[in-house]
């Protein structure tokens, strides 16, 4: 009985650690609208270069399409994809890239350290040299004050 009991309480620590890294609430808007390139989205307020994620079937899989908010009218924001967009369906959900959806540190993250030496990246820091991604949990802003 001890046994059994012991994994039951490592299973629910490992389960509570796992927990605790998720964000509290994620905030989404709906997909309204496609116009060429240009996606239309309500639900979110965000600024001008924020990245977003719309969600899009590829079979039974749900992935992740990459888009950047480039305007905005009244509650309506205007995204423009970075990755293909075969798939979106009307009323996909978009999200905030960094899952709170208030626009707060939504600018364009890249990574940075050691792990990018010897490293081909495009410029929204994925890997072109067919590579798993960099190890590397530090990431600076694309844009930033000057000094």
């Amino acid at each position: 009985m001890t046994t059994r009991l012991t994994r039951w309480l490592t299973a629910l620590d490992n389960f509570e650690a796992k927990m605790a890294l998720l964000p509290a609430v994620r905030r989404y808007g709906r997909l309204t609208r496609a116009t060429g390139l240009v996606l239309e989205a309500t639900g979110l307020q965000l600024p001008l270069g924020a990245t977003c994620i719309i969600e899009r079937q590829d079979g039974p899989e749900t992935k992740e399409v990459e888009s950047e908010v480039v305007g905005f009218n009244g509650q309506r924001l205007f995204l423009m994809p970075l990755e293909e967009v075969e798939g979106i369906l009307p009323g996909a959900r978009v999200y905030a890239r960094n899952g709170h959806g208030d626009g707060l540190q939504s600018g364009k993250q890249l990574p940075l350290g050691p792990a990018l030496l010897g490293r081909v990246l495009d410029g929204g820091g994925k890997p072109l040299d067919g590579l798993p991604a960099p190890d590397t949990l530090e990431t600076g802003a694309l844009i930033t004050p000057p000094v």
